[in-house]
């Protein structure tokens, strides 16, 4: 889509199963992408929620803490 001139926006979910490298790792792909397409409008850090999820149940996950937001919102900045 970018190749063809299209925007859209980046959204990366984070809090549930991944460790910090894996979003730091996501980052700067997206960084990279965006330096060869300049096709993103905005990049949307989405908290998981694991109220009523399999994946909850199954590994006990609970939602992200507010510190862990902010790191992610300032660190994708």
């Amino acid at each position: 889509a970018h190749q063809m001139g299209l925007k859209s926006n980046a959204t990366m979910l984070y809090g549930h199963i991944e460790r910090a490298e894996h979003r730091i790792d996501h980052l700067v792909q997206l960084r990279n992408l965006q330096d060869e397409t300049g096709g993103f409008q905005t990049l949307i850090p989405l908290a998981f929620h694991p109220d009523n999820t399999k994946l909850a149940a199954m590994r006990n996950l609970k939602k992200p803490s507010v510190l862990m937001d902010l790191k992610t919102m300032a660190i994708s900045r």
